[in-house]
Parts: structure tokens; C-alpha cells; sequence
């Protein structure tokens, strides 16, 4: 290599860091010899056509069908909308029950991992055979 690693990931110089790379010229498609292909021909115009020869007034009870097919996807829009976002309401709250149970559950655990270790701290703890304390407890001092 004739540059040194440094100069191979940064610039050598400040100039070479605003120095803005020559891009190549874009490539040009030559097309085959032979007759070029007719260029397709669209036909644009500002008046939309009419569908079929239609009257005024089909043409009004179409739109008017129009309007009420309108009406009425946007009332099941609506009752769509309501329904997901009762949904959501609902999951929100059903998630807060289940952060509410699982902390019970882990109260629970808690406790009863607490009264395991009592039972067995106390299985552990040997009882003497005789002593002044343990025989004034059980039996109010009298040993049978």
C-alpha cells in the first residue's frame, strides 16, 4: 500500500474532507438498429366521459346511491372505530388487573416462602431432653 492506514479511512487534509467526488457520467442505452418503437399515445382531456349514455336523472339516483353507500360505510366506520377503541379500554384495564394480580401472587409467594422457613427453622432448633425452661412450658413444670 502507498498510503498509510490513516490516510486510507481519513483525510489527509482538511481541503480533502469539503472535496466533493467527480460522480461518472450516467450510462446511455443505445437502442437496437431497426425502426424505433411508436412512442404509446395517451389521451388526456379535462372532462371526464360519461360511463354509458346516461341521464340527468340516473345520473342524480346514482349519486344519490353514491351518498348513502357513503353514509353508511362511514356509520360501520364509526362503530368499527368505537368498537377497537373499547377493546383497547378494556385490554388497558385487563392488563392493570393482571400487574395487581401478580404483585398479590408475589405477596403470597413471599409469605408463605416466609412461614416454609419459620416451620423449618423451628423443625431444626433440637429440643433438650430436660431444662428448666422447656419443662416449665410444656406441662406448667410437671414431667410425667
Amino acid at each position: 500500500m502507498s498510503t498509510p492506514a490513516i490516510e486510507a479511512t481519513m483525510p489527509a487534509s482538511p481541503a480533502q474532507i469539503w472535496a466533493i467526488p467527480i460522480l461518472p457520467a450516467p450510462m446511455q442505452e443505445f437502442a437496437p438498429t431497426g425502426s424505433p418503437a411508436p412512442a404509446p399515445q395517451v389521451k388526456t382531456s379535462s372532462v371526464a366521459e360519461p360511463v354509458a349514455d346516461l341521464s340527468a336523472d340516473e345520473l342524480a339516483q346514482r349519486l344519490i346511491a353514491a351518498h348513502q353507500r357513503t353514509a353508511e360505510l362511514e356509520e360501520q366506520l364509526a362503530a368499527a372505530v368505537a368498537a377497537r377503541d373499547a377493546a383497547e379500554h378494556e385490554a388497558a384495564q385487563l392488563e392493570d388487573r393482571n400487574r395487581e394480580l401478580a404483585s398479590d401472587v408475589d405477596n403470597a409467594l413471599d409469605q408463605l416462602a416466609g412461614h416454609a422457613l419459620h416451620a423449618e427453622q423451628e423443625r431444626l432448633i433440637r429440643i433438650p431432653a430436660w431444662s428448666p425452661w422447656a419443662a416449665s412450658t410444656d406441662r406448667e413444670g410437671y414431667d410425667r
